[in-house]
């Protein structure tokens, strides 16, 4: 039984997005390899589905790189990245053969201090460099400093590549970029490519690139997979680098932004200065958890013979004002128990949506004409786990 509010994830455009993008990649560069994010949609079933096609885990944190363990990835089909993975899970990993990108001086000397155990190691240095000299007005720090990696201008790059290479048994094998960035042009990506490749350079034994994520999807009027595997794989092969490489790409939303949506119903309506307010058991913090002034693609039920309303504005059941998700103007007239449907609600949505007045709600996955419940909508129960309380 389908209780509002709850999520929809059409199984069909999951499957469409993920063959779409490897096979652009894959035509150009055959020896390429996809590690889903799991900080962007955290969904078990979603994690446990991308396992089962063969993509790796991005994880950066020990409670993600766990729940990478319990949904069943082996450690080789781990990538671990971020500042703050955890000692023991830095040494799991890469003593199980999985993909570690260090990101600071400290992780270094922590491996240094452990060498007993990372005999015969192999990491991934992540790059910081000025993106936004080379993009002007397209990266989100804009003139601030990333915060992320080993900064190349600072010599910070250099200095670590030359402790690695002091040390006789752990091997730098990769190079990893990722940067988020406001506009995911092309090129953004032909700079990072160009920056990894020279960065690559000092690098005796490459066995892998990785580019991170930070891409569109299926976005209209954005670059296409295509595109991006052109101009990523067209700088590799300007540098000389060997196909035998591996080119790593990190995806989120461009996998699972569009196959999700949001359904919510409306509980009552108000009408004051002129203007239709529609309340409705959903909320902006579900599908905007950061409450950003986002526009939502959306369904609204069929209007025949409903009056025409000059301006409703849909908003949800917390008690915060601007809890106001869509503003339609000169749309039939929405009635209690109408069922709307806002669209493109898989990016860092499950995953940050609060427990924030109502819990966490159900999540469905549509399988052609079969509707599934992959996680049953919290309770009170699930709310008060591992809580005490004073009776």
């Amino acid at each position: 039984m389908l209780n509002t509010p709850y999520y929809l994830l059409d199984l069909e455009k999951l499957k469409h997005n993920l063959c779409s993008m490897r096979n652009a990649f894959e035509r150009l560069w055959p020896n390429f390899k996809i590690g889903y994010s799991f900080k962007t949609n955290n969904l078990p079933w979603l994690i446990s589905w991308f396992r089962a096609q063969g993509v790796y885990a991005e994880v950066v944190s020990t409670p993600e790189y766990q729940l990478a363990q319990f949904t069943g990835y082996d450690n080789d089909h781990i990538i671990l990245n971020g500042p703050h993975k955890g000692n023991e899970t830095l040494l799991k990993v890469i003593k199980d053969g999985g993909i570690v990108n260090l990101d600071s001086f400290e992780e270094i000397r922590f491996l240094m201090d452990n060498l007993e155990e990372t005999k015969n190691a192999k990491v991934g240095l992540r790059i910081n460099f000025d993106l936004e000299k080379e993009c002007p007005n397209e990266t989100i720090t804009g003139e601030e400093p990333g915060r992320f990696g080993f900064n190349i201008e600072n010599g910070d790059f250099e200095k670590a590549v030359g402790i690695l290479k002091r040390c006789q048994s752990i091997k730098i094998t990769g190079i990893h970029g990722h940067h988020s960035t406001r506009t995911k042009s092309l090129k953004i990506f032909s700079s990072i490519t160009n920056a990894i490749c020279k960065a690559a350079q000092n690098i005796e034994n490459l066995e892998y690139i990785d580019l991170g994520g930070c891409i569109f999807g299926d976005k209209p009027g954005a670059p296409s997979f295509d595109e991006y595997a052109e101009t990523i794989t067209g700088v590799m092969k300007k540098h000389n680098i060997s196909q035998d490489v591996t080119l790593i790409m990190e995806p989120g939303a461009a996998l699972v932004a569009s196959p999700f949506s949001y359904v919510c119903k409306v509980i009552t309506t108000k009408d004051i200065k002129g203007t239709r307010l529609v309340f409705t058991d959903g909320s902006k913090k579900h599908i905007a958890p950061q409450m950003n002034n986002i526009s939502f693609a959306y369904n609204l039920p069929e209007m025949n013979n409903r009056q025409t309303i000059n301006r409703q504005i849909i908003s949800g059941y917390s008690c915060i004002e601007m809890d106001r998700f869509i503003d339609i103007k000169e749309e039939g007239e929405l009635l209690k128990d109408d069922i709307i449907e806002i669209m493109n609600c898989g990016a860092y949505t499950i995953s940050l949506a609060p427990l924030f007045i109502e819990y966490f709600p159900q999540v469905v996955v549509k399988n052609n004409e079969e509707l599934i419940t992959v996680r049953e909508a919290w309770g009170l129960k699930e709310f008060l786990q591992k809580n005490i309380i004073i009776k």
